[in-house]
């Protein structure tokens, strides 16, 4: 009995000094998801060409009198414009342009960045096809990241897949750029927020074009006005990291990115800089 007391007291000894040596060496990571699935959903996308708006929602059921503002979420049902090459069982994916939402412009030039991009679309959510049949289809919401309308689009749903990210210590706030790595910008962030931190969604001006990935991880970096030394002479300031993002999904010429940790508040028109 004492030998066994004994032989567990080492080994509890022997893992304790290397979990600490460990600790000690930074050799103790771990692996987060960067988002969960509700989030890699809802992210919304911006398209270089626009998404086909053959298939939309003309409305639903419990709408007797075929309201144009009827709203539909998930566990109902709706009704699609036709229903040619569509099969029981299949899912689709409802999206709309999101023009409203970025009326609004933080920074100058937002505008002409976000068309030079293409066309912003929210995901609205889910469906699976319930009914097909002469009169047409009938598809349930499965999952819904706002109310569903009639006029949305529908388009083939497409699993998302969600990376993960090392964790990892905070970044020196102020390391010099490296000309040599890849840069862009946060072009808007989901929502269209102005001032931002962890766990927003936000859309680079980097994509496939451009060689980006899912899982690309990138510091963000503020670039200051430079300070006023004298009479009309300054001195540039230098950049500042505030944090950084990892992409989740990529497009034609822009990424969708989640931040993963925001040192201050971040805001459309920051830049990044690939690590």
């Amino acid at each position: 009995m004492r030998r066994i007391a004994f032989t567990l007291v080492v080994v509890f000894l022997a893992m304790s000094a290397v979990t600490a040596q460990a600790q000690e060496t930074g050799a103790v990571s771990r692996s987060l998801p960067v988002a969960v699935r509700s989030q890699s959903d809802c992210t919304g996308f911006i398209a270089d060409t626009p998404v086909p708006h053959d298939l939309f929602v003309i409305g639903g059921g419990d709408d007797d009198f075929h309201s144009v503002v009827r709203q539909f979420v998930e566990g109902d049902s709706i009704f699609i414009s036709e229903s040619k090459d569509i099969a029981v069982g299949a899912e689709l994916s409802v999206v709309r342009p999101a023009h409203e939402i970025f009326l609004t412009m933080h920074y100058q030039g937002q505008r002409g960045d976000i068309r030079r991009l293409g066309t912003p679309y929210e995901d609205v959510g889910k469906v699976r096809v319930t009914h097909v049949n002469p009169e047409g289809a009938v598809a349930k919401v499965t999952f819904s990241c706002g109310s569903i309308v009639p006029g949305d689009t529908l388009v083939p749903f497409q699993p998302r897949a969600i990376p993960e990210y090392t964790v990892s210590k905070p970044l020196d706030h102020f390391t010099p750029l490296d000309n040599n790595k890849q840069h862009g910008r946060i072009t808007a962030s989901h929502n269209n927020l102005g001032f931002f931190g962890n766990d927003t969604v936000v859309y680079l001006n980097i994509g496939e074009k451009e060689g980006a990935r899912p899982g690309q991880r990138f510091r963000i970096y503020k670039v200051l006005p430079p300070h006023t030394t004298g009479f009309l002479s300054s001195q540039p300031t230098p950049p500042e990291t505030i944090g950084e993002v990892v992409v989740l999904s990529v497009h034609g010429k822009s990424s969708v990115a989640m931040v993963i940790s925001g040192y201050r508040e971040i805001a459309a028109g920051d830049y990044v800089e690939a690590e």
